[in-house]
């Protein structure tokens, strides 16, 4: 596996804000680390010492320059991002160089001896690199990423395993993998459940604090990581007093896994290296020693996207299940709980046996982590784990249940128009009602409307424009996908192309295999494809795991766009994605080797490409050679294994 590549930014912090946003996220686009100094340290020599040594972490130096020199510290008699430049030079390192355009006009620039020096420096760049201009944020970015490609290595996927594995110390906070998708730059509305958190955590008077674990429950779509990782990193630090340190784990990751977790946040509470407790250590002493540190010091810990350990989501095709149907499938309920009402509480009985955890190890240490006093642990969740319920449906004591249902109608109005989209209350609500004031199709609709040519953001003008479009009439399953229908509408073909490639995988694609099957066929950059993402994303149409740099539909979308497609259309795909996935090297991995089924991806994929060209035969033989060892004996994945079998009769299991 590749070693993560650091990208250093320089350039002034003040004037180029944007275009540094542009960089971050082309750097991380391209499955590359961006590191950027925004906050220099308040003495010079600090500054200097802090920005140089970034600079010698780096593998490649990306160097942005306008109409500013930058600071000069003092006793010095050139800026810290000419210093940077220059020891970018020393190193020997690559150096990427963009300059702003004559066509951009100024705002904010050097005058006096500053503005010499700026021109000095500037020829001296230009002579000694090859020059990229360009003339706006989005510009950069799209010229960042091109340079970036003969850099780029294939299939990396370490960066966040590598940002698990750097533990600070209590109490800085431990952000084993930060949350990237907040729809938009703040989170909208959502009053009721901040408080509702709040008071878990600091108001003894209320119910809510007796609970060691917080659940919060929600269809994808809803909002449940925005947010707990909004009142995570905004809000708690403020209440939670006294607090010996704070922990967010996602699960959504592929080195995420229970025991992966329960080592880190051990190593997190205790300051033991991670070395010393995975050579030290068997998993059960582990466990007690974390309950023990959670039982006696006030940790928070945020365990997110829980249901990634839970037997419904142990599949390889966890991204194609419906969440309305899985509801009814795993009698998603908690009797008595907020959020539900009251008809919800009928009995489990059978059905919650797919919310049980995969690991009984780690249903068990939910219901331990139930019993801790001093500390909190706050779950987000598809599903209510069933480790943590009674045997009459209710909660267990300890813990509480919150279903995160739509935004009221004054939230839904205002991420709406969060978007820059017009239409007055009076048509938007109906609308919005139709389907729950479900925040992911306020947000699709939204980048539909604010897109439309004749109009852009004129809401009452699309309607006019879109006659057919009527989700009142509709039951909720069928509005959903009416909605998503039309907010394909204005999507440029190029666009539809991703959207199509993404819906035939089986697991989130990653970046590096997009660009593979796109670039060349449907785009004629990687520039290009950037476009074309980043328009999708916009729209809330894709989700882009930026530090994983892996990319994925929810289940809604990838069944409006799935079922828009004809035989022959269905047939390029997989046989595009056989042809990718056939042609990568195997890995030499032993079965007993596997940790995850992230690394089984190639073969799933390849697996699924043959089911879906009828060749039987050959899927048979990536199953028997490739899948069927290590899900057997190393993830003890059954439920896969009868799954993946029962796709090589498509008649049905009954027939020859």
């Amino acid at each position: 596996m590749s070693a993560r590549i650091d990208v250093f930014i320089s350039s002034t912090s003040l004037d180029l804000p944007a275009h540094r946003k542009q960089a971050l996220d082309a750097c991380l686009r391209m499955g590359m680390f961006p590191v950027m100094m925004e906050h220099l340290p308040s003495s010079s020599a600090g500054a200097i010492t802090a920005s140089l040594s970034m600079v010698d972490e780096a593998e490649i130096y990306v160097g942005i320059y306008a109409h500013r020199y930058g600071y000069i510290p003092d006793g010095h008699e050139i800026s810290i991002t000419e210093m940077e430049y220059n020891h970018a030079v020393e190193r020997g390192i690559p150096r990427l160089i963009f300059i702003i355009g004559n066509d951009h006009s100024p705002t904010d620039v050097e005058t006096g001896s500053a503005a010499q020096k700026l021109k000095t420096f500037r020829q001296r760049v230009t002579t000694e690199n090859i020059v990229n201009f360009f003339s706006s944020p989005e510009d950069l970015r799209g010229q960042i990423i091109q340079s970036l490609v003969p850099y780029r290595e294939i299939e990396k996927d370490e960066l966040h395993s590598q940002q698990a594995c750097n533990i600070p110390a209590p109490p800085t906070p431990y952000i084993a993998h930060p949350y990237t998708l907040l729809q938009t730059s703040r989170l909208i509305g959502r009053q009721k459940e901040l408080q509702l958190l709040n008071n878990w955590v600091s108001n003894p008077s209320r119910d809510v604090y007796k609970a060691a674990i917080m659940n919060v429950v929600a269809i994808g779509g809803m909002g449940k990581s925005a947010l707990t990782w909004t009142w995570f990193t905004d809000i708690m630090p403020h209440l939670m007093d006294p607090l010996a340190g704070r922990l967010w784990w996602s699960f959504y990751e592929s080195d995420a896994r229970f025991e992966n977790f329960v080592t880190r946040a051990l190593a997190y509470v205790t300051n033991l290296p991670v070395e010393q407790i995975e050579n030290t250590m068997h998993p059960g002493e582990r466990e007690d020693m974390l309950l023990q540190q959670l039982d006696s010091r006030p940790f928070l810990l945020v365990l997110d996207g829980l249901e990634r350990i839970l037997v419904a989501y142990s599949r390889m095709d966890a991204a194609y299940l419906a969440d309305d149907e899985l509801d009814v499938q795993t009698a998603n309920h908690v009797a008595d709980a907020l959020g539900l009402p009251a008809a919800a509480s009928h009995s489990f009985t059978g059905q919650h046996r797919s919310r049980k955890t995969t690991n009984p190890r780690a249903g068990n240490f939910l219901r331990k982590l139930a019993t801790v006093r001093a500390s909190k642990i706050l779950v987000s969740t598809r599903l209510f784990p069933a480790d943590l319920q009674t045997s009459t449906g209710h909660a267990m004591p300890g813990t509480f249940a919150y279903f995160l249902t739509g935004l009221s109608d004054d939230d839904a109005v205002q991420l709406w128009r969060e978007f820059g989209v017009s239409g007055s209350r009076d048509n938007l609500l109906p609308v919005f009602n139709a389907f729950e004031n479900y925040p992911l199709l306020i947000r699709a609709l939204a980048g539909e409307v604010a897109r439309f040519r004749r109009a852009p953001g004129d809401f009452d003008r699309w309607l006019d424009s879109n006659p057919d479009f009527n989700p009142l009439d509709l039951t909720l399953a069928n509005v959903k996908s009416h909605v998503l229908y039309y907010a394909l509408q204005g999507i440029e073909l190029e666009q539809l192309k991703v959207l199509q490639t993404i819906a035939g995988f089986r697991m989130p694609a990653t970046y590096d295999t997009l660009a593979a099957l796109l670039v060349g066929n449907h785009f004629t950059s990687e520039d290009q494809l950037d476009i074309a993402l980043t328009e999708l994303e916009d729209r809330g149409l894709v989700g882009w795991d930026k530090l994983a740099n892996r990319y994925d539909l929810h289940p809604i979308v990838r069944g409006v766009v799935w079922n828009g497609l004809n035989h022959e259309e269905r047939q390029d795909i997989h046989e595009s994605l056989y042809d990718h996935f056939s042609s990568l090297p195997r890995a030499n991995t032993e079965y007993y080797e596997v940790d995850s089924l992230d690394e089984l991806t190639a073969a799933n994929e390849l697996y699924h490409a043959l089911i879906g060209l009828g060749k039987y035969d050959m899927a048979f033989e990536i199953f028997r050679t490739r899948l069927s060892r290590p899900l057997l004996y190393r993830l003890g994945a059954n439920q896969e294994l009868v799954r993946l079998l029962e796709m090589l009769f498509p008649g049905g299991i009954d027939t020859r």
